[in-house]
């Protein structure tokens, strides 16, 4: 097939994907400390989905102003030719 090349992905599908390894991972090991000790770390969990809530803003922020600006993937700044 000509014509089709292999897209990478993007930067904030990488960083979302990391997200939700992590968050799912992060759940786990909650779940089993919860289960050992009948404990749970409320600072910890609380400080963690803080971190969490911040970053997807600033994903949301950043493709916000990029759709609001117009930029596309690929496009130089400076357009001089």
């Amino acid at each position: 097939m000509r014509g089709k090349r292999r897209r990478e992905p993007k930067t904030s599908n990488l960083i979302l994907l990391a997200l939700g390894l992590f968050a799912f991972g992060f759940i786990v090991a909650m779940t089993v400390i919860f289960c050992v000790k009948g404990a749970v770390p409320d600072t910890l969990i609380q400080y963690t989905l803080g971190s969490f809530a911040v970053e997807l803003f600033s994903l949301a922020r950043i493709k916000i102003s990029k759709v609001k600006t117009g930029d596309k993937p690929g496009e130089s700044e400076d357009n001089y030719g």
